[in-house]
């Protein structure tokens, strides 16, 4: 059985392909980051067409994963997605079948944020969390305090 993202170019003689379907979360490959967790499975729905020379690939690919808020502190869950998919391939370059895998898999990746910042935290009433006492200054001041003060 082919992978699932693999598609024959004499397949697409007859018109375009649709593939749909899930591939497992850890070809993302982030088990090693602190900041991400419980990635889901990567959903994709692609539309694969030639046009000439050119192979044409269009549709969306999608990730559920918790993230860790850059002002909270605080896991969120949240879906990463890229509704834009758009791939263009040379068929003199692919050979006989052309293998998405790796472009769905850089296009969830490119989509997670570097700072990612949690709904609630994005909010007018978010307030930053307190530090402890043992982190404040003598006089009981926060060390953000100078920031707060900063007029730009």
């Amino acid at each position: 059985m082919k992978p699932p993202l693999q598609v024959s170019l004499e397949s697409l003689e007859r018109g375009p392909t649709t593939l749909s379907g899930a591939l497992p979360g850890s070809l993302l490959e982030l088990d090693g980051e602190k900041e991400i967790r419980n990635v889901g499975d990567i959903c994709y729905e692609v539309t694969v067409s030639k046009a000439g020379s050119e192979v044409l690939a269009t549709g969306s690919v999608e990730a559920s994963m918790e993230l860790e808020c850059v002002r909270s502190g605080r896991f969120f869950s949240t879906i990463v997605r890229d509704s834009a998919f758009l791939r263009d391939f040379s068929t003199e370059e692919i050979g006989e079948t052309l293998d998405l895998t790796d472009d769905v898999r850089e296009a969830v990746l490119l989509q997670i944020p570097g700072f990612p910042v949690s709904p609630e935290a994005s909010s007018d009433e978010f307030e930053l969390p307190t530090l402890p006492d043992h982190l404040t200054d003598e006089g009981g001041a926060s060390p953000w305090s100078d920031l707060d003060n900063l007029n730009v």
